[in-house]
C-alpha cells in the first residue's frame, strides 16, 4: 500500500487509474491495487457449499411466518451478528455437511452454547497409513465427534494440501479410525470438533501430528 504526501496545490484525491484505486484512509491518502472481480473458486467443495445455500434460501422462505420469527427472535435474543435466515442456513448446512439427509431444523436451538471441547486427543498411527484418533471427553451419545486431516506440503504429491474430512464418530466411543492412502512417511495433522443434534459446533481442537506407518 503505497501513501500519497499531500502540497498545498493538491490537498485531495480519490478515484481509479488504471489497476489503482486512490482513497482516503484515516485522513491519509493511500493507492491500493484494483480488485477487478472476488475470487470465485469453482472447486467441488466450493459448489457443493453453494448449493447447499441456494437450497436452505429456498426453504426458508417456504417457512411459515410463525418459524421464521422464531429465528429472528432467537437472533435477536443473544445479539448474534446475523439474521434469522443467516442462523438457519448456518445450522442446517453443518448438519447436511456431516449427517447428509438430515432432516432440517425449522427451529432454533434452545441455548447459543456450542458442544463441549474435545479434551485428551491423542493421535497414533496404527498401521500402513492408518491412524487411530482418540479423546477422553466428551462422552454424550448425542454428540459426534468429527475429525479432519490435512497432508503436510513436501511430504506428498499434492502441491496445495487443505483440511478435509477425514472421519467421524459418536461421541461415547472415544476414539475413531482414519484410513488413508498417503506412503510411509507422509506427514499428517489432524484436527477435531464435537458436532451437536442442533448443528452447534465446538471451537476446533489444537492439533497433531502422525506419520504414515
Amino acid at each position: 500500500m503505497a501513501k500519497i504526501e499531500y502540497s498545498a496545490l493538491v490537498n485531495r484525491i480519490k478515484g481509479r487509474v488504471s489497476f489503482s484505486v486512490l482513497s482516503n484512509w484515516k485522513g491519509i491518502g493511500i493507492i491500493k491495487r484494483h480488485n477487478a472481480g472476488p475470487h470465485q473458486p469453482r472447486s467441488e467443495a466450493q459448489q457443493q457449499v453453494r448449493g447447499f445455500m441456494n437450497d436452505l434460501a429456498g426453504e426458508w422462505y417456504a417457512l411459515t411466518a410463525t418459524q421464521k420469527e422464531l429465528w429472528d427472535s432467537w437472533v435477536a435474543m443473544f445479539k448474534l451478528p446475523m439474521t434469522g435466515l443467516n442462523a438457519y442456513a448456518k445450522f442446517n448446512q453443518i448438519l447436511q455437511k456431516y449427517f447428509p439427509g438430515t432432516t432440517k431444523k425449522t427451529a432454533p436451538p434452545s441455548t447459543p452454547d456450542t458442544p463441549e471441547h474435545p479434551r485428551g486427543l491423542s493421535v497414533t498411527a496404527v498401521a500402513a497409513a492408518v491412524f487411530c484418533v482418540a479423546w477422553t471427553n466428551p462422552t454424550d451419545a448425542t454428540e459426534t465427534m468429527v475429525v479432519d486431516d490435512w497432508a503436510m506440503p513436501g511430504r506428498d504429491s499434492v502441491t496445495s494440501p487443505r483440511w478435509s474430512f477425514a472421519a467421524s464418530a459418536g461421541a461415547d466411543a472415544l476414539l475413531l479410525t482414519v484410513a488413508t492412502t498417503y506412503p510411509t512417511g507422509t506427514v499428517l495433522k489432524f484436527r477435531a470438533r464435537v458436532v451437536d443434534s442442533d448443528g452447534r459446533v465446538s471451537p476446533w481442537s489444537h492439533t497433531l501430528s502422525a506419520t504414515a506407518l
